[in-house]
């Protein structure tokens, strides 16, 4: 029996260059799952020995990242969610064995991606990360979880976890602005306590966020100076002020209009402790955060292929 061998995969497999591409199935209506021979074959053909893990749950992305010491980058294919997921799990990884994180934004909003100016198409997105470029990004933490993009508390911030993935695929964004109008009346402030520049802030809000990234819900440029590599965080803070005039100010920061007005807080930091009159969920990435009270700082850098 004649036995023909595959002189480049053999090579591949002696170079030692290894690579883990974890991808989410229901991710952007099943983009990744019909183009994943594609997305294997650009990954050989650059010299990656390629394994595969097919994600069963948020919780199983985050496991087989932190065991991920073992390969030299780890690929992951979805949304922000799953690039949070992602990322909590390499931060378990001491860094000098660490690998470095690849993205495929095959989500709904792919703030991360934007921010990074990755392409949509997933095979030029493939190059990007065969290209090998590096960049060494900011990440933030709350308590003992890391974000990529936003820490968030308070009116519509929860609204990512709570819409259906079917619903998500087929109606993309506008799945989460019609299900923030469904939790509208059932929304009520409250009370936050902070220090800032050494004065205590005694405030009744609507709104928190602490900002990494440029882009938020697939909001584009929501903090314009928001930057990933200065090692600052951009607060947002939305005091509660009675409907109408809570409403007109979110409209206008959604429109990323310049809103001059003392019902908005807004300033840089490096860590923040908040603390709250009752127990709140925060909403890293669109994934479910730690309850209050939180300290918020700046986390360690992680290094990304863009």
């Amino acid at each position: 029996m004649n036995i023909i061998l595959d002189k480049e995969l053999i090579s591949t497999v002696m170079k030692g260059k290894r690579l883990r591409l974890v991808y989410n199935p229901y991710a952007g209506r099943r983009k990744l799952t019909r183009q994943l021979d594609t997305v294997i074959r650009i990954f050989q053909e650059s010299g990656y020995e390629v394994c595969v893990h097919r994600a069963c749950s948020p919780e199983d992305m985050e496991q087989v990242a932190s065991q991920s010491n073992d390969v030299d980058r780890f690929v992951i294919a979805g949304g922000d969610g799953s690039i949070h997921q992602a990322v909590n799990g390499l931060l378990q990884i001491p860094e000098d064995q660490r690998p470095v994180l690849g993205i495929l934004p095959v989500g709904t909003a792919n703030d991360l991606a934007f921010a990074l100016r990755l392409p949509k198409s997933i095979p030029e997105a493939c190059k990007v990360i065969a290209k090998g470029n590096i960049f060494r990004m900011d990440t933030g933490q709350v308590n003992d979880r890391y974000f990529v993009n936003v820490a968030s508390a308070g009116l519509l911030t929860d609204v990512s976890q709570k819409v259906d993935t079917r619903v998500k695929n087929t109606l993309g964004q506008l799945a989460y602005f019609l299900k923030g109008i469904e939790t509208l009346p059932l929304f009520r402030p409250f009370h936050v306590e902070f220090e800032k520049d050494g004065q205590q802030h005694s405030e009744e809000v609507v709104l928190f966020l602490a900002v990494n990234g440029h882009s938020v819900g697939g909001l584009r440029q929501l903090v314009p100076r928001a930057s990933l590599t200065d090692g600052k965080l951009d607060i947002l803070i939305v005091l509660a002020s009675g409907w109408p005039e809570t409403i007109r100010l979110l409209l206008n920061v959604l429109r990323k209009e310049k809103v001059e007005s003392e019902k908005i807080m807004e300033f840089q930091t490096t860590e923040l402790t908040v603390y709250t009159d009752r127990v709140i969920k925060s909403d890293l990435d669109g994934e479910c955060g730690p309850e209050s009270a939180w300290k918020v700082k700046t986390g360690p850098k992680i290094s990304v292929l863009c």
